[in-house]
């Protein structure tokens, strides 16, 4: 079920608690400080429980969005559930919700003592949790007893309907692009104009995200034009992906920069940007370089087909280093071509808004709490 609105305001003045392990500068956590500075727009008592803050938490509490500290715990440890249970007591949430691994299982099991209403927020799609099996598996059968599973892309809400039973409640709700901020951060000015064209790489550097084929799809580029590459984000990869940069000798070429709120500002003066994700949910840094009018090459994935298709995006198959030079070079080369591109990727999100992202959420917590009420009067 993919949900798309719901009239807003009939749940005015609910308490709402998000658990989330950080605020930096992931798609999990952009798309929570839209959801949450947004239900406080329409109401809500919204608080947000997290180990430790980041870039979002400023925009946040300027929304009115009310914080707990639970203190930098990693993994799923007594400590930190005690300290989620403290939050639990004091505030007396209507609805529980949780974003990632961690705090779907912490969050989940203090939701179902407790007897609150639970939303499980799934950010990715299975190739992920090959990763974590354990994990996976204890976050699936905690899963199943959840009030409902929201998934930002259709890849997400397959992997719950294979694993968990038909009663179990999916939703398919994609994320928001808040289009006015990033037409407002495109006035700044980025850098000086420049002779070289400039490429924007953006996101975690991560197995997934196969920085490596980028730089190794560059060298041919890179021996036939001078062309400047930005690659913007933190991550366990990162010295890996510097020595990359060093061996091909592009390392006048390709800077690394560490992830900023506003990268937006690149988008007026890049030429494209790639995105050779091996696996996503709903790509945050693909929506908003569509957003931002940018040209856009992505790897041939089905997270990517469902935001876009070959008449706004030039697509290439996975790993596939010698395509991705020609696309490059191809993009380069016919820039009018890329202009149209980015013009209908462009009217593509204008319908992404934050408040019908927020509708359909509202429309699931609705339902969640009807059932609960039902469930109670005939206990």
């Amino acid at each position: 079920m993919t949900v798309n609105s719901a009239a807003p305001g009939k749940l005015a003045r609910l308490t709402v608690l998000h658990f989330i392990p950080t605020l930096e500068g992931g798609g999990a956590e952009r798309q929570l400080s839209l959801l949450a500075t947004e239900q406080v727009r329409r109401g809500f008592d919204v608080h947000v429980a997290v180990r430790r803050g980041g870039e979002h938490a400023q925009r946040m509490r300027d929304g009115g969005v009310k914080f707990h500290e639970l203190g930098d715990i990693r993994s799923v440890r007594p400590r930190l559930f005690m300290a989620m249970r403290r939050v639990v007591g004091k505030i007396k949430p209507d609805i529980v919700q949780t974003w990632l691994p961690q705090m779907d299982i912490l969050g989940g099991v203090l939701a179902l003592a407790s007897r609150i209403p639970w939303i499980l927020s799934e950010r990715t799609s299975g190739n992920y949790y090959k990763q974590i099996p354990a994990i996976a598996r204890l976050r699936l059968l905690l899963g199943r007893f959840a009030s409902a599973v929201i998934s930002n892309s259709e890849g997400g809400t397959r992997y719950w309907r294979e694993a968990a039973p038909r009663s179990l409640k999916l939703a398919t709700i994609r994320n928001a692009v808040d289009i006015e901020r990033i037409q407002g951060v495109l006035t700044q000015v980025a850098r000086e104009p420049s002779p070289n064209p400039l490429l924007l790489v953006v996101g975690r550097f991560s197995h997934e995200k196969a920085h490596e084929t980028i730089v190794r799809s560059l060298i041919p580029v890179c021996g036939e034009r001078s062309v400047d590459v930005l690659m913007i984000g933190e991550g366990s990869e990162r010295s890996r992906i510097e020595s990359e940069i060093e061996t091909a000798s592009l390392s006048k070429r390709v800077m690394l920069l560490p992830y900023q709120s506003d990268w937006w500002r690149w988008l007026k003066v890049a030429d494209g940007l790639i995105s050779m994700s091996r696996y996503e949910g709903n790509p945050n840094v693909v929506l908003e370089a569509m957003a931002g009018g940018c040209p856009v090459i992505l790897s041939d994935i089905s997270a990517h087909r469902e935001i876009a298709d070959s008449s706004f995006a030039i697509f290439v198959p996975v790993d596939d280093v010698p395509a991705l030079s020609a696309s490059i070079s191809a993009l380069l080369a016919d820039k009018d071509a890329a202009s149209q591109r980015a013009e209908k990727a462009l009217d593509r999100t204008k319908s992404m808004s934050v408040g019908a992202m927020a509708d359909a959420y509202e429309a699931v917590y609705e339902e969640a709490l009807g059932r609960e009420l039902c469930a109670a009067s005939l206990a």
